[in-house]
């Protein structure tokens, strides 16, 4: 079944040489209060829900946990005061980030620039992104910087969208550097983060299958299957690049055993103790006899 399987991949990828872009975030630390700390996480892949999560924690006040071993997590005593997205959207392929070089060196290079972390979804999601965030204004190139300025003024987390082609590519790119350097020189003591989503057009879907398919086969040498985020067995990849199966990991199987036998521990202990008291040896009270008996000699 393994095999059919691998088969059909390998076959979908010669005859559908197609292009699927990735999507990539910069998170840039803008004000001088840093309000986003790096993780120790080496992995850099996330998805839709686990931004939003992340978005949630660090510009709202809601009790929603952040999903664990993202690359990037809120300061724990500093709370960023606005937040900008900023989403550049391509065509259908995504957008060439060598037309772009700027704006490459965010969602690539961390610790320049002010950039904390990058992340990184599978397939087009930056639409999907933007409709986590409440205000998304619509801009062209030459709006973007005075558009960014008015929205990192705002309390709370907005967004810009911009629309980016081969004839504005390198306005854009521009503009996006110096919008990055007004916030970062005006933004005073403020906790301004920004988060720069862009859409990579060079991910091709090839490239994915194939890594996934030497993920499998990696895995089938230990005789886990396929593995995903600490789950084991095979699965699938849902619309929204989730991976998703119905196997446990082996932190919910110890964690469900440890659960289950302190259960039946305490259990087994609260049955003795009542089964101790029930057949507990009634002795006489020698300090009650004695007093009866007083009682008794002196009548």
């Amino acid at each position: 079944m393994m095999k059919l399987y691998q088969t059909i991949l390998v076959a979908s990828a010669l005859i559908v040489p197609t292009v699927a872009a990735n999507t990539k975030i910069a998170v840039i630390n803008a004000g001088n209060g840093a309000a986003v700390r790096r993780t120790l996480s080496a992995s850099t892949e996330t998805t839709v829900e686990g931004v939003a999560s992340f978005w949630s924690a660090l510009h709202t006040s809601s009790s929603k946990l952040q999903e664990a071993d993202m690359v990037v997590v809120p300061d724990l005593f500093r709370k960023a005061s606005s937040g900008i997205v900023i989403g550049l959207i391509g065509g259908e392929e995504g957008i060439d980030l060598e037309s772009l070089p700027i704006v490459s060196s965010f969602v690539s290079e961390e610790g320049n620039n002010g950039v904390v972390g990058n992340m990184q979804l599978e397939g087009s999601r930056c639409e999907n992104l933007l409709k986590k965030v409440d205000n998304i204004e619509a801009v062209d190139a030459l709006n973007l910087l005075s558009s960014g300025v008015k929205h990192a003024a705002q309390s709370g987390l907005s967004g810009l969208k911009v629309i980016v082609g081969s004839e504005n590519a390198s306005k854009v790119d521009n503009q996006i550097a110096e919008l990055i350097k007004t916030l970062q020189g005006e933004s005073g003591a403020e906790s301004l983060v920004v988060h720069l989503i862009v859409e990579d057009g060079k991910a091709s879907a090839p490239r994915s299958i194939s890594r996934r398919l030497e993920e499998n086969e990696g895995d089938n040498g230990n005789g886990n299957g396929n593995q995903n985020n600490g789950y084991y067995g095979y699965g699938y990849y849902n619309a929204y690049g989730e991976y998703v199966t119905t196997y446990k990991s082996m932190f919910q199987i110890q964690y469900f055993n440890v659960v289950l036998w302190t259960a039946i521990g305490l259990a087994i202990i609260l049955f003795y103790t009542v089964y101790l008291m029930i057949n507990m040896p009634l002795m006489p009270d020698t300090l009650l006899f004695g007093e009866s008996a007083k009682l008794v000699g002196e009548d």
